[in-house]
């Protein structure tokens, strides 16, 4: 591997260390970041930790403040408004998904919902069914097959993840919904499937 390339790999190798102890909690919205504790944790020097937070604040992660760099906290107007993208975004997903979705990959991402939402009735635990929550609407960017697309969800749905407060709405509510996706799908309906995939997300909104 090339000097360059290497320095890239250890830039997003940070990036992604960093994204995930924000996404998991461990740096939380509002906390003030101390970049030779940071440095020290993931065993890095500062030069490629600095192009990881520049990379950070330019994805909306981190914001530098007179105190110095610090987690960014997102008002409910930016998160409805991140929610407002990602679900046009993957209604896009849909409508490109139906044109080259197999029945293969819509029985996997049902019985994946299935299994997942029956588990949560017995127990009341929702690990899975959030799971295959991200799955279900990952897979179809993925199958969409658009670049373009895939970036821009990527982005969205990265930041939906890290502040949103997990399911919003019952498995009660969106279990059906998926499935009406699914048939959609099925049926390489693209108006029926993008349409359905926005009304999911959007009644998400007033959750927020």
């Amino acid at each position: 591997m090339s000097r360059v390339a290497n320095s890239g790999y250890l830039e997003m190798k940070v990036y992604n260390e960093i994204k995930d102890l924000i996404i998991q909690g461990e740096l939380k919205p509002g906390e003030l970041i101390i970049q030779d504790q940071i440095a020290k944790r993931i065993g890095v020097s500062r030069t490629p930790l600095r192009r990881a937070f520049a990379d950070l604040e330019r994805d909306y992660l981190v914001v530098t403040t007179p105190q110095g760099l610090t987690v960014r906290t997102f008002s409910e107007d930016f998160l409805i408004s991140i929610w407002e993208v990602r679900s046009v975004l993957e209604g896009l997903a849909c409508r490109l998904s139906s044109r080259v979705i197999d029945k293969a990959t819509v029985i996997y991402l049902r019985t994946l919902f299935t299994i997942a939402y029956d588990e949560w009735v017995k127990t009341g635990d929702l690990e899975a069914y959030r799971k295959a929550d991200v799955m279900f609407h990952t897979k179809l960017v993925d199958i969409a097959q658009n670049p373009i697309l895939k970036n821009h969800f990527n982005y969205s749905h990265v930041l939906t993840i890290a502040f949103s407060k997990g399911i919003l709405r019952s498995a009660h509510e969106t279990y059906p919904e998926h499935m009406a996706i699914l048939d959609a799908l099925e049926h390489n309906d693209e108006d029926k499937s993008e349409q359905l995939m926005l009304e999911h997300l959007r009644k998400t909104i007033p959750k927020i």
